[in-house]
């Protein structure tokens, strides 16, 4: 589905009212390149833009899971060229805790965006996204 906002179902289920973070994200996006796929998924949802990255279409994805009531995590991550691959290669994640309600702004919002729509080059990483995360993200 291409949507240009998550509809209400859609955002209850990304928890706006706990993470407002994710708020200021669909925000940004909303802002800067209203044009996305949002697919729910196991655990949560996925964006995928749908702008050109050096005349290729973007692979980089979000994937924004869930692993407990009181976290989110933003993995970005892009999927394997290869049609019959199953991998992932991860870029990082953001892990927000439902207590750090004011640590992430807009301007954190717009950088997440930005390297999304970079198609993850590595100048444009954000200086939020860490290495590691330590949840197992679902591949569905």
């Amino acid at each position: 589905m291409i949507a240009n906002q998550p509809n209400s179902e859609t955002e209850q289920e990304l928890h706006f009212e706990r993470f407002p973070a994710l708020e200021l994200l669909f925000q940004t996006i909303r802002d800067r390149y209203p044009e996305f796929d949002l697919r729910n998924c196991e655990g949560g949802a996925e964006i995928h833009f749908m702008n050109q990255v050096h005349g290729n279409l973007n692979r980089a994805c979000l994937r924004i899971f869930f692993p407990s009531d009181s976290k989110c995590v933003l993995f970005f991550y892009k999927k394997s060229a290869v049609p019959f691959s199953r991998d992932r290669f991860s870029y990082g994640g953001v892990v927000i805790d439902e207590r750090s309600s004011s640590r992430f702004t807009k301007s954190d919002a717009a950088e997440w965006v930005d390297f999304l729509l970079s198609g993850l080059q590595p100048g444009q990483r954000p200086a939020s996204l860490k290495k590691s995360i330590p949840y197992t993200i679902p591949e569905n």
